[in-house]
């Protein structure tokens, strides 16, 4: 699976996921993870638009679960 920036972030800082760092640390996971599924479904709509091809069509949430670890 790959890792997300923030997951790359929280390795490299060697940082905890407890106490209120690790609520942050969830937030901005969170956080990244609409983003990422915003930006698929920006490439998916751009793609319906010049193409008539979406049989294999998943959503951004299993997008995302497949593509990054899921928690």
């Amino acid at each position: 699976m790959k890792q997300t920036a923030v997951e790359w972030l929280v390795y490299q800082l060697n940082l905890s996921s407890d106490g209120w760092m690790g609520d942050l640390i969830n937030q901005a996971k969170e956080m990244e993870k609409e983003q990422i599924c915003e930006a698929y479904v920006d490439g998916f709509n751009l793609r319906q638009q010049t193409t008539d091809v979406s049989d294999n069509y998943i959503t951004a949430e299993q997008y995302y679960k497949e593509t990054f670890k899921s928690e």
